[in-house]
C-alpha cells in the first residue's frame, strides 16, 4: 500500500471510529420495583428512582451519549421534584420502556382499606346527614403523609398551586362546596364595592357554617369574566352575612343571577359566589376535605358504587411541581407516559430549548400540564392527552423585538377539562412571543377561552374546538386582546362549534378580538352552532374571509368602534405602541399598515377591517353582522361578496357537521372561487395520542354515504320548472350593436335582479365560467352560463338573466 493510500485508510478509520462513538448510546433503567444500589444499565439490574437515573447523567462513560432512560411498568412515585439542572450535549430521554404501562407521579398512594366510616359523634353532626354512611375517613400520618398543602388564591389567570387533592381511579375530586357548580346571589355589600363585608340570599343552610375551621368562598365578584377565591373571616348566619379576610381583586356588588331558567341577560352579571372548604357541606360524591389540625382526610367516594373497593386506586398529590427543567436546560425529550398528581405544574421550563414531549397523558394537576415560560424556544408538545388539570400548555417564546420566530410546535394534542378550578385564564392553550404553530389539536369543555394568545406570527390552524366558554360570559374560544403590535395572526382551516353562553354577562364567540385587538386573518374556517362566530372589538386591519358561519344564536358576526371614544387617550394600547420599534426596517416592511397608522390621528378608528367571501345561514332570521355604534360605514369594516343561504340544504349534511357547499351556495363559490370547505376528520389529532397503552385517538373513517341530503331549496323564490328560452339579439354574424357597455373579448352576464343574492346585479364579465367552464373561448359554454346564473339566482320567471359572448355578440 502507497503511503498516500495508508494514510487515508488511517483516516478513514479514525473516522469511523468517531462515527461508532458519536452514535453510541446508553440505556437506563428504573422500576417501581428496582434498587438504587443497582447499576441500572438492563432491564435486569433496574434501579429504583428517576432520582437515581438523572443523577447518573454526568457519570464518565455516559455523559455526552444518546441516553434513554427507560421506564418500567408501574407507578414511579417521586420522592421529590424531578430536577434537570442543565442542558445536555446529547439527547436524554425519559420513556416508558418496550410502550409498558407506567404512571410517573407526584403523589402517594393511600391503600384504600385504611379509609373507615367516620364515628366521631361531633364529625357526624356537622357532616350532612345523608352522607353519613357514604364518607370515609383516614388520619394521613398513618399513611405516611404529613404534607397538606394550604389554601391560597386562584381564579382569574393566577396559576395555582392546590393544596392536597386527591383523586380516585385517576378521577378527580374537588373540595367540598356548596351549591355544587352553582351560586348564591349576594344580597347585600353595606360598605360599597371595596368593602369586605355581604350579606346574600336567605337561607338556612348557613348555621352548618359557624364553626368551620377554614371556610373559603369563589365567586364571580363583580364581573362574569373574572372570578377569584378568597379567605372567609367570619360568618354570621343569624343576618346571613361573610366577612372577607382580605379584600377581593375586583370589589362586590349585588347579585342577579336567575335560577328560574329564564335568560341571565348582561346586567345580571356577576355578585354570586360559593362556600368551599368546609366539612359541612360534604354532601356529594367527589367532594373531600382536610382538617389540617388533625391530619384526617374525608372523601364521599366518586365511584360507581360510591364506596371503595381494594382494587380502587386512591392517590394524593405531594409535590409542588413534578418536573422541573432549570433555566438554560435543552435536549430533554420525554415519551409514553402518564405524568399525574403534581399539586402545580406537571412539566416547568425557564428559556428551555429543543424540548420534545411526546405522547404523555398529562393530569390530576394544580394549574398547567406544561408550562415553559421566559423565552423558550423549539418546544415540541405533540401527541399527548392533557385533561383534568387547570391549564393545558403555556409556552411563551421568540423575541418580539427583534421579531424572532420561538420555533414552539403544539400540534395533534386532546386537550380537555383543562379548568377544575380557575375558570377565567386556565386556558386550553396560552401561546406567547413569536410564532408559535398550533395545529391538529382537539380542545374541548373548558370554563373559559380554549386558546388566549399573545404576540405576533402565531398560525392556528386545523384545530378542532368545542364547547369552550362554557361557565363564563365575555370569551372567545380562540381569544385575544388590547394590543395594536401584535399582528400577524392567522387563525385558519379550524371547526369551532358550541361556544354557548350560558351565564349572564356579554356575549361568547367563537373567535373573540377583544379591546382593539388587530390584523388577524381569519379565514378557511367552519362556525357552527356559536352564540356568535366572530367579533371585531372595535381593532383595525383584520380580514375575514372563505368561512362558513352556520347557525349563529346571536349573530354571525358582531362589530363596534369601542375605541373611537378613547382614540385621544388609548390607554395601555398607547404604552404597548411605544414599546415596539415599529419605524425601524424590520417592523414597518413586517407590518407597513401598523407604521402608518402610529402617526394617525385616528387610531382608535376601526378602520381596514374586511370583511368578504363568506357564506352565512342563520335560523330564526339572526342578523349577518351586529354593528354597534354606527359600524356600517365601509371605511369602518368593508362589507361585500358574502353569501346569504337561505336554506341548510346549501351544505351537503349538517347534521352530520359536513358542511360543503352544495345547491346554490355552491354556484355562489365557483364564482369567488371559495374552496369547499374543511371536514371534520381534516381537523384535530392526525395520530393516535397519550401513552400507547391508552389507546386512544384512531380516528374513524366518515363517509357520506350514510347522510342523507334533501333535495335543493333556493329559500324564498319558488324555482320553475322550465327555463326561459334563449333570446338572440344579433345571431353573431354581426358585431354587438344593442349592448355597449361591453367588450368584444370574454363572456359577460346581465343581471337586473337576484333575489337571494343581493351582491350578484348588473353587467359583469364571467370571470368564474372563463376560468372554470372555458366561457372566454366557448361561444357554447358561455351562454349556458345564462342558466347556471338564472338557477343560482332562485329560477324566477320574471327576473331573466342574459349573457353575451364577446368575439361574436351572440347572446
Amino acid at each position: 500500500m502507497t503511503p498516500g493510500r495508508t494514510l487515508i485508510f488511517k483516516i478513514f478509520i479514525l473516522l469511523v471510529s468517531q462515527s461508532t462513538i458519536l452514535a453510541e448510546s446508553v440505556h437506563i433503567y428504573v422500576s417501581p420495583s428496582g434498587l438504587d444500589t443497582n447499576n441500572g444499565l438492563s432491564a435486569t439490574d433496574p434501579l429504583k428512582s428517576l432520582q437515581k437515573a438523572t443523577d447518573k447523567l454526568d457519570d464518565t462513560g455516559i455523559k455526552g451519549k444518546d441516553v434513554y432512560i427507560e421506564l418500567m411498568s408501574g407507578y414511579h412515585d417521586l420522592s421529590s421534584t424531578l430536577i434537570f439542572k442543565h442542558g445536555y450535549t446529547a439527547p436524554v430521554t425519559i420513556r416508558s420502556y418496550q410502550h409498558q404501562q407506567v404512571h410517573v407521579t407526584g403523589g402517594k398512594r393511600i391503600q384504600s382499606n385504611l379509609f373507615t366510616k367516620v364515628t366521631d359523634v361531633n364529625i357526624l353532626q356537622r357532616i350532612p346527614h345523608e352522607a353519613h354512611d357514604k364518607v370515609r375517613q383516614i388520619h394521613l400520618p398513618d399513611a405516611g403523609i404529613t404534607n397538606y398543602g394550604k389554601m391560597s388564591s386562584y381564579g382569574y389567570y393566577i396559576h395555582r398551586t392546590a393544596p392536597l387533592e386527591v383523586f380516585i381511579n385517576g378521577q378527580p375530586l374537588h373540595l367540598a362546596e356548596w351549591p355544587t357548580k352553582n351560586f348564591i346571589n349576594i344580597d347585600e355589600v353595606p360598605d360599597g364595592r371595596n368593602g369586605k363585608r355581604f350579606t346574600y340570599e336567605n337561607s338556612s343552610r348557613d348555621s352548618r357554617w359557624v364553626g368551620e375551621k377554614e371556610p373559603w368562598v369563589y365567586g364571580y365578584w363583580y364581573d362574569s369574566w373574572a372570578d377569584d377565591s378568597i379567605p372567609v373571616a367570619t360568618i354570621n348566619s343569624s343576618i346571613h352575612q361573610i366577612t372577607l379576610a382580605t379584600k377581593g381583586r375586583f370589589g362586590l356588588k349585588k347579585g342577579g343571577l336567575r335560577y328560574d331558567g329564564k335568560v341571565n341577560v348582561h346586567s345580571n352579571q356577576g355578585g354570586y359566589f360559593r362556600v368551599i372548604n368546609m366539612l359541612s357541606e360534604l354532601d356529594q360524591p367527589g367532594e373531600y376535605y382536610v382538617d389540617r389540625t388533625t391530619g384526617i382526610l374525608y372523601l364521599w367516594p366518586n365511584t360507581a358504587t360510591g364506596t371503595l373497593q381494594q382494587t380502587d386506586v386512591v392517590y394524593v398529590s405531594l409535590l409542588h411541581d413534578c418536573i422541573q427543567l432549570a433555566p438554560g436546560v435543552n435536549n430533554i425529550n420525554f415519551e409514553d407516559f402518564t405524568l399525574e398528581a403534581c399539586r402545580r405544574y406537571g412539566i416547568a421550563g425557564i428559556r428551555s430549548s429543543h424540548v420534545k414531549i411526546t405522547n404523555l397523558e398529562i393530569r390530576n394537576t394544580g394549574s398547567y400540564g406544561v408550562n415553559c415560560d421566559k423565552d423558550c424556544r423549539s418546544i415540541t408538545v405533540s401527541r399527548c392527552d392533557i385533561h383534568d388539570t387547570d391549564g393545558g400548555v403555556s409556552l411563551t417564546g421568540g423575541n418580539r423585538v427583534k421579531l424572532e420566530s420561538s420555533g414552539n410546535v403544539i400540534e395533534d394534542n386532546h386537550i380537555w377539562k383543562f379548568g377544575r378550578a380557575t375558570q377565567v385564564g386556565a386556558n386550553g392553550i396560552s401561546p406567547q412571543g413569536v410564532n408559535i404553530l398550533m395545529r391538529y389539536n382537539h380542545l374541548h369543555d373548558g370554563p373559559y377561552t380554549c386558546i388566549r394568545w399573545a404576540g405576533n406570527d402565531h398560525i392556528m390552524e386545523y384545530n378542532h374546538f368545542s364547547r369552550c366558554c362554557h361557565d363564563s360570559s365575555d370569551c372567545g374560544a380562540i381569544h385575544a386582546s388590547k394590543d395594536w403590535t401584535m399582528r400577524g395572526n392567522i387563525i385558519r382551516y379550524n371547526h369551532v362549534h358550541d361556544t354557548i353562553r350560558y351565564w349572564p354577562g356579554a356575549p361568547v364567540r367563537g373567535v373573540m378580538l377583544d379591546d382593539q385587538y388587530s390584523s388577524v386573518n381569519i379565514e378557511y374556517n367552519v362556525f357552527y352552532h356559536n352564540e356568535i362566530h366572530t367579533n371585531i372589538g372595535g381593532g383595525r386591519d383584520n380580514i375575514v374571509r372563505y368561512n362558513v358561519f352556520y347557525d349563529a344564536t346571536s349573530s354571525s358576526m358582531q362589530v363596534d368602534g369601542r375605541g373611537i371614544a378613547k382614540n385621544s387617550n388609548p390607554g395601555s394600547l398607547a404604552t404597548y405602541l411605544a414599546k415596539m420599534p415599529i419605524n425601524n426596517t424590520l417592523w414597518s416592511s413586517r407590518y407597513p399598515k401598523l407604521a402608518a397608522m402610529a402617526h394617525s390621528s385616528r387610531k382608535g378608528y376601526p378602520e381596514g377591517n374586511q370583511i368578504y367571501h363568506n357564506v352565512y345561514h342563520n335560523e330564526h332570521g339572526k342578523r349577518f353582522i351586529a354593528y354597534s355604534g354606527g359600524m356600517e360605514n365601509d371605511t369602518y369594516y368593508h362589507t361585500y361578496e358574502n353569501k346569504h343561504s337561505f336554506s341548510s340544504s346549501d351544505f351537503l349534511s349538517p347534521a352530520n357537521n359536513d358542511f360543503r357547499l352544495q345547491c346554490t351556495a355552491k354556484e355562489w363559490a365557483n364564482g369567488v372561487n371559495f374552496p369547499q370547505p374543511i371536514t371534520l376528520d381534516k381537523v384535530g389529532p392526525r395520530y393516535p395520542y397519550g401513552p400507547t397503552y391508552l389507546n386512544k385517538g384512531v380516528k374513524p373513517t366518515i363517509t357520506t354515504t350514510s347522510y342523507t341530503t334533501g333535495a335543493c331549496n333556493t329559500g324564498t323564490v319558488a324555482p320553475e320548472t322550465n327555463i326561459p328560452r334563449g333570446s338572440y339579439l344579433p345571431d353573431g354574424t354581426s358585431p354587438n350593436t344593442l349592448i355597449t357597455n361591453i367588450t368584444n373579448v370574454g363572456c359577460w352576464l346581465l343581471v337586473n335582479s337576484c333575489p337571494v343574492d343581493s351582491k350578484i346585479h348588473g353587467t359583469f364579465r364571467d370571470t368564474y365560467g372563463e376560468q372554470h367552464e372555458q366561457a372566454a373561448t366557448d361561444e357554447a359554454k358561455c351562454l349556458a352560463r345564462a342558466a347556471e346564473m338564472w338557477r343560482h339566482c332562485g329560477s324566477a320567471k320574471n327576473k331573466p338573466v342574459t349573457v353575451v359572448y364577446g368575439p361574436t355578440g351572440k347572446t
